[in-house]
């Protein structure tokens, strides 16, 4: 590990400017102020102090209940609604009594609470208490029953999904959904069961299960993931089941298909340390695959690289990864939401692994792996901020087979009032392919006046730009609206890309938040017409969503 030491104190010295600092009088670094028990100002030294204990308020969805003609429907809402229970929300705060109070922590605890995605706001206050601190953690229950949905029409065809979820069932934090999804490849319908803290530890637990026409798939998760930046360990196994039949695509019809059969289960263990301001981490794993193909089916007009007959692949990888990450968390608000704080983590982090899958432990070959991630951010102030994240993987059998890799940068401007300006690039490609591997874009996928799978192959280029403007918040308590006006275009090449050129688009539409709601983002309304098209059709398509379109 003395090289991780090393690595870490030079990165942190590098990165010291941009650390979070510590505040001196009990002021939040998100500028909410400590509070003594009669509600002035805290100006004496909380940080380092001993907890004398926590105190856990956990609000319903509308208390106190709003006055108007609408609160005997909240109040009917709140009669509905479970309340989130305190020693769910107790399991989720890093402090402890007896520990010491911590702005950092307490910031950290905070966006654990929020990315549960069960809250409508989630708050930590430390006061003074003689020589101790009370810690007060003041939550505010968001509606957790919800629909999510997907929809793109257009050219007289209509796809889509539709979830409907409990995130919080019966305020234990759990989760059961069911879903049903339309495309091209076929119809199916999930069920998936979620608990992120199993009997109030940080333990977690997850399965799901589908069937259809394209076939069937199971798995399950248990794992004590990395649940805090200082978190001294981790650790899972995943098993997971598949019989379905793989469909590749080109001018976004079916060209081939085949059956594909996998049965999969990963084990690992990691440990992890802070040295400074920066995060390190080592994670063993073992990861376990039997993988076969069936003969493809082809159509008139497939290219021959779709082609294939009968292949089995067994993989018994032995591996273990690297982290080095420095948080830099910025809170930011009417980026991907109307409503609501969001958290950005700005700090730079990489991520290396490498592994080798044996004869002598049943591989099909003797066989080496290697992987990487890269991120990073930026802050400019008020020209916006924005990140760049990298990864690339890849088996190596006798070479490069089944690499991939992927580069995505996002910019955000807010330097104008009430509007949000977002501009992306993504570019991604794969290097000896599977035969079931296939990168598509169409109209689910951030090209949303083309159809589901418009272009199809093995390199992408997608860029998206969107203005999203904010027009009226909080009506009734119950809804926010906001309008946007946005571009897209993609471009693909490789086999089932047919060599097509650039493909654009543009639209209009209509962004609708739920303050008390946990839906995901928004409700996303869009009008989009094609500048370029690969049928010649040229007529608006219809595109819904309850989550931005990129």
């Amino acid at each position: 590990m003395w090289w991780v030491a090393t690595l870490a104190s030079a990165w942190g010295v590098a990165h010291a400017s941009g650390a979070a600092t510590a505040t001196t009088d009990g002021v939040r670094s998100a500028g909410v102020p400590a509070l003594t028990a009669s509600g002035s100002r805290d100006t004496v030294v909380l940080e380092g102090r001993p907890i004398a204990r926590i105190e856990i308020e956990s609000r319903d969805i509308f208390e106190p209940v709003p006055p108007g003609r609408m609160s005997g429907l909240f109040r009917v809402a709140d009669a509905l609604h479970v309340r989130t229970r305190p020693a769910t929300i107790r399991s989720h705060v890093l402090l402890r009594p007896g520990g010491p109070w911590s702005d950092a922590r307490a910031l950290e605890s905070e966006r654990d609470l929020r990315g549960m995605d069960i809250f409508d706001s989630a708050r930590i206050r430390g006061r003074s208490s003689g020589d101790s601190v009370v810690v007060r953690v003041e939550t505010h229950d968001a509606w957790t029953t919800n629909p999510e949905f997907t929809l793109e029409h257009g050219g007289g065809r209509t796809f889509g999904s539709f979830r409907f979820s409990e995130r919080n069932l019966m305020g234990r934090a759990q989760e059961v959904g069911v879903s049903y999804r339309s495309d091209p490849s076929g119809i199916s319908r999930a069920i998936e069961l979620a608990d992120p803290g199993v009997r109030g530890t940080r333990v977690q637990v997850a399965g799901s299960a589908s069937e259809g026409s394209a076939g069937t798939m199971q798995s399950a998760r248990v794992e004590l993931p990395f649940y805090a930046e200082d978190a001294p360990y981790s650790f899972g196994f995943q098993l997971g089941r598949a019989r379905t039949t793989a469909h590749l695509f080109g001018g976004g019809a079916e060209l081939a298909s085949f059956a594909r059969h996998t049965d999969g289960a990963t084990a690992w263990f990691g440990a992890g340390r802070r040295f400074g301001e920066t995060i390190g981490r080592l994670t063993g794993s073992l990861f376990v695959l039997d993988r076969r193909f069936g003969d493809s089916a082809l159509e008139p007009g497939a290219p021959a690289d779709f082609g294939g007959t009968q292949e089995r692949l067994k993989l018994r990888r032995l591996a273990i990864e690297g982290v080095l990450w420095h948080p830099d968390f910025r809170e930011r608000a009417a980026v991907e939401q109307l409503d609501g704080i969001e958290d950005y983590d700005l700090g730079p982090s990489a991520v290396v692994a490498v592994g080798f899958s044996p004869v002598a432990l049943g591989g099909s070959e003797d066989e080496g792996y290697v992987a990487a991630r890269l991120n990073a951010g930026a802050d400019a102030g008020p020209a916006g901020f924005g990140w760049l994240r990298c990864s690339f993987s890849s088996r190596l059998p006798s070479g490069v087979a089944e690499g991939s890799g992927r580069v995505e940068a996002r910019w955000v401007n807010q330097s104008v009032p009430r509007q949000t300006l977002v501009v992306a690039a993504l570019t991604a490609a794969h290097w000896g392919a599977a035969r079931d591997q296939q990168l598509v874009v169409g109209g689910l996928s951030g090209l949303r006046a083309h159809s589901v799978y418009a272009l199809s192959g093995e390199r992408l280029w997608r860029l998206n730009a969107e203005s999203r403007w904010v027009i009226r918040r909080n009506i009734q308590h119950l809804l926010s609206v906001g309008v946007a006006a946005f571009w897209d275009a993609a471009h693909m090449r490789g086999p089932g890309s047919g060599d097509a050129p650039w493909q654009h688009d543009a639209g209009f539409g209509l962004r609708l938040g739920f303050p008390r709601s946990a839906l995901d983002h928004v409700a996303r309304f869009d009008v989009a017409w094609p500048i370029t098209s690969l049928d010649g059709r040229h007529a608006m398509v219809f595109s819904f969503g309850s989550s931005q379109g990129f």
